[in-house]
């Protein structure tokens, strides 16, 4: 069955990156199609609502809430409410329970001595594409030890594994010298959060541009095939027999899914220079975890979050509600394989060691992103060790093909905010100012 209207734009994908681009576009008179394979809309933006309160799944916290996230200004001119959330670096754990205050103190100082350590080796010219993050953060001369007897130290070690969390990479495959390459510009600092959740951005950007009459959305269409046909125009298959033309097209697939399509899939097949790009960026795994409970069972004379320090990878405890009790739980990539039930039961065992009896979760919600054949994976990750990766990939990832015709968005293709949800905004919206000006310029021929 094919749809017979011509569009300005057909765009792939109904995540954060090409709303943001529909958006942009409608604004400016463009008409826009969107096929979105889920049954809804917002990709890795995923608010669950089962609790009666929201729960993100996906896309989290407003990093550098203070500091120029172009969130803020979206909430703002849709009319959400947003709000900073307290500084607080809650408290530590191990499986066996707390840490005392002072060890606790001191590990922190000796991390952040460790990253300082870090960012001027990773400076250094003389280190190769095989030195990992690992080499120099866990390295013996590293100041993470300083003054910490041997037991300690292995706390300290599974302390500087809490950068894996936002990475999804071990630190033994993070490329050194490229570590901290976007610091000076990511967004980071202050957070604060959408209250309501990110599915309100989601749902006002769709609403936005439908208002303007000049965006179609489409639900539960898996793109198949793109074409870039002999009248120059992009025709766009979906696996139940649908296609879509327009003048030019946005792909905003996720990295993860990319590196699993066919040959095939795009005719003529990509430039071997973005297939190389592809093959060696890579995506990092998160997952993120909601446990509700009928009675609380923390203490909540201290804030969280509580991070629960373990040889396999660091838990993220966070309480965000008290009545009725829920922890939201971020779940790094050595502990993705871990069912919800036992999770609950390292949890329990770390915060209130040998206490009164901890109740069960009534209700669970979880993602589970590293296994969805649409993602593949949470976000890119950081540059890995190996020869010839370097950032540039990732701008390799942004470059259109076929004449501009055929764009590519999404968070991997935000060379200074890959990984994030500034990336895929700003992705959109440098999509959506590029194929404006050249279906303008079409206009003039």
């Amino acid at each position: 069955m094919s749809n017979t209207t011509l569009r300005d734009i057909v765009i792939i994908g109904a995540g954060l990156s090409g709303l943001s681009a529909a958006y942009n576009l409608t604004k400016a008179g463009k008409t826009v199609q969107v096929i979105e394979a889920r049954n809804r809309i917002g990709g890795r933006a995923c608010t669950d609502e089962s609790f009666g309160f929201p729960v993100e799944l996906g896309c989290m916290a407003i990093h550098g809430y203070n500091e120029g996230n172009p969130v803020l200004g979206y909430a703002k001119a849709f009319g959400l409410e947003t709000r900073p959330l307290p500084s607080s670096s809650g408290r530590l754990f191990t499986k066996d329970g707390p840490v005392n205050a002072a060890l606790t103190e001191k590990l922190r100082a000796n991390l952040t001595s460790a990253m300082s350590y870090l960012n001027t080796a990773s400076s250094k010219s003389s280190l190769s594409d095989a030195s990992s993050v690992a080499d120099i953060f866990l390295s013996s001369t590293s100041p993470l030890y300083t003054g910490l007897t041997e037991s300690e130290k292995a706390i300290a070690v599974a302390l500087a594994r809490t950068t894996e969390i936002g990475w999804g990479i071990p630190l033994e495959e993070t490329s050194a010298h490229w570590s901290g390459w976007a610091s000076g510009v990511a967004f980071a600092g202050s957070d604060g959060v959408i209250v309501g959740g990110y599915g309100k951005l989601v749902e006002s950007l769709r609403r936005k541009a439908e208002e303007t009459g000049k965006a179609s959305f489409v639900l539960d269409a898996r793109v198949s095939k793109v074409i870039h046909t002999e009248d120059n125009n992009i025709r766009i298959h979906t696996s139940d027999g649908r296609i879509f033309t327009g003048h030019t097209a946005l792909s905003t697939i996720p990295l993860g899914t990319m590196k699993t399509l066919p040959t095939d899939f795009f005719e003529p097949p990509l430039p071997a220079r973005k297939l190389s790009a592809i093959s060696r960026t890579s995506v990092g795994i998160l997952e993120k975890l909601g446990l509700f409970y009928d009675s609380l069972w923390w203490d909540t004379s201290s804030p969280g979050p509580f991070t629960v320090l373990l040889e396999t990878g660091t838990l993220l405890a966070i309480p965000i509600s008290e009545s009725p009790p829920c922890l939201h739980v971020l779940v790094p990539y050595g502990l993705a394989g871990l069912s919800a039930d036992k999770i609950h039961d390292i949890l329990s065992e770390a915060i209130c060691p040998g206490t009164v009896p901890v109740p069960q979760p009534t209700k669970i919600v979880s993602s589970c992103w590293k296994d969805d054949e649409l993602a593949l994976g949470a976000t890119s990750s950081p540059v890995r060790v190996g020869e010839g990766r370097t950032p540039l990939d990732f701008a390799e990832l942004a470059r259109p093909v076929w004449g501009g015709l055929l764009g590519f968005a999404g968070e991997a293709t935000e060379l200074d905010h890959r990984g994030s949800v500034p990336g895929a905004i700003l992705s959109g919206e440098r999509e959506a100012r590029r194929i404006e000006a050249l279906l303008d310029r079409q206009v003039l021929l």
